[in-house]
């Protein structure tokens, strides 16, 4: 780990923050509307040194100071009620590609870069990233050091695991720049610390040649969950990486199966037709939490991976709109995961009136524990799958009501790990971030309780 000696908060305390301030206590909230936060001050940095001096002058930006991006997450990640919240959204630049210090080609880029716009600056390159991320409006810095999924072709399918090295505020204020290479295990643990070890302003990511990806779609029904498991099996052994949409009350299942398609950036003219039309839908059917759009089922469908790096606008309140829960569980639990899980669901059903939506499925290959150290995906090598129940109404009761009690299933029972910004309505215990990851000044009381 080392100083960047670009900036010295202490010896510029006087110099303004450029960016925008606004100190006039406004709510914010998530893109799904159901998590608020009310900041004594809100702000936008346009410099690393903004940064520092937010950072440095706890007078002027009271703890905690909280970093956010495009303000995703479907828990209280965001609540930092008579805190400091740090957009980083105006810090956005792709600095450019380059050779890092043990020959590996990267790309260097702000923390404030949107996924969607990263990958189309690298697919006009003809490179990519290893992750193909479904959601392009998340930010390089929250997901360098929170958690992702991603059903991909070729290495662990987590972008944190691509990012190689990270410029950073310290709690004092200080730019610092720490890697794999340089600091090791210190550099993997600070990818598990959700930010409350400091403040990303700037990574470098792993590149490679752009690869193109052969997608097969088709959706089946089964008559018990053990068939259902068998089905979901027998389709991730035929390809390369499955992406399912699993129908747990109907033991129905919608199926993605990706393929690698050879070297290549952008969809084959002969294909784009086809192309757009399954990716619209498919974003469609993300931004109202598969509620209601018909996704067509192409086969053989040859097409960039960066063309289903989708963006999603800000729904309306009134308007559908995904929410959903995330647990990650060891694949040789598949079929206890899913019986007990059908079992709870047709009984909450039962009682109710409500069933979830749908389950999202991703295949994930883990790393040695030492590139993974706390969290998801932390169980050393193998393969994980998320089993992530969703719904198009994040305010519904009953939603609400499900997740509660599904969290003591699936976590308590099964054994599945949570994420603090991805499962909603945990309690202490739920989840455990190592103390030693964070620092008080960007601990907000929502993480604080999983601290341990």
């Amino acid at each position: 780990m080392k100083h960047d000696h670009r900036f010295s908060p202490h010896t510029s305390e006087l110099s303004p923050v450029q960016g925008l301030v606004v100190a006039q206590g406004k709510r914010y909230a998530n893109w799904g509307r159901h998590r608020v936060t009310t900041p004594a001050v809100y702000a936008e940095p346009v410099s690393y040194a903004d940064v520092q001096r937010i950072v440095s002058d706890a007078a002027r930006f009271p703890t905690p100071v909280s970093p956010v991006g495009s303000m995703l997450s479907v828990t209280d990640t965001i609540v930092n009620d008579g805190g400091t919240l740090v957009s980083l959204r105006k810090l956005d630049e792709i600095l450019g590609i380059e050779t890092d210090a043990i020959g590996r080609t990267v790309v260097r880029v702000q923390a404030g870069c949107r996924l969607k716009k990263l990958n189309t600056w690298l697919q006009a390159l003809s490179v990519e990233i290893p992750f193909q991320a479904e959601i392009g409006e998340a930010s390089v810095g929250s997901v360098a050091a929170g958690d992702t999924k991603e059903s991909s072709l070729d290495g662990p399918g987590y972008f944190s695991a691509h990012v190689v090295g990270i410029t950073y505020v310290d709690e004092v204020g200080d730019l610092r720049i720490i890697s794999d290479h340089a600091d090791g295990a210190a550099f993997q643990e600070f990818k598990c610390s959700f930010g409350l070890s400091g403040i990303i302003v700037e990574c470098l990511v792993a590149t490679r040649p752009a690869t193109l990806c052969r997608t097969d779609v088709s959706f089946g029904a089964h008559e018990t969950p053990q068939l259902l498991v068998a089905g979901l099996l027998e389709k991730r052994a035929q390809c390369d990486a499955l992406l399912a949409i699993v129908f747990l009350d109907q033991l129905a299942s919608f199926f993605e199966q990706r393929h690698k398609g050879g070297p290549g950036a952008f969809t084959p003219a002969a294909s784009q037709p086809e192309c757009d039309a399954f990716r619209v839908a498919k974003r469609l059917a993300i931004q109202y939490g598969f509620d209601g759009v018909e996704v067509p089922q192409p086969q053989g469908l040859i097409h960039s991976r960066a063309d289903f790096v989708n963006e999603y606008w800000r729904p309306g309140a009134d308007e559908k709109r995904l929410d959903f829960q995330y647990y990650e569980h060891d694949i040789a639990q598949i079929e206890r995961v899913i019986a007990e899980s059908h079992a709870f669901t047709i009984a909450f059903k039962e009682e109710t009136g409500f069933a979830p939506g749908g389950w999202a499925t991703y295949f994930v290959t883990r790393p040695e524990q030492a590139q993974k150290p706390f969290g998801i995906y932390s169980g050393g090598p193998g393969v994980s799958f998320s089993f992530d129940p969703f719904c198009s109404n994040p305010a519904d009761p009953l939603w609400q009501e499900f997740s509660r009690r599904y969290n003591q299933l699936a976590i308590h029972r099964l054994g599945g790990r949570a994420s603090p910004i991805q499962t909603q309505w945990l309690t202490k215990g739920d989840v455990i971030i190592p103390r030693k990851l964070a620092r008080s000044r960007f601990t907000t009381p929502y993480f604080a309780q999983f601290l341990g």
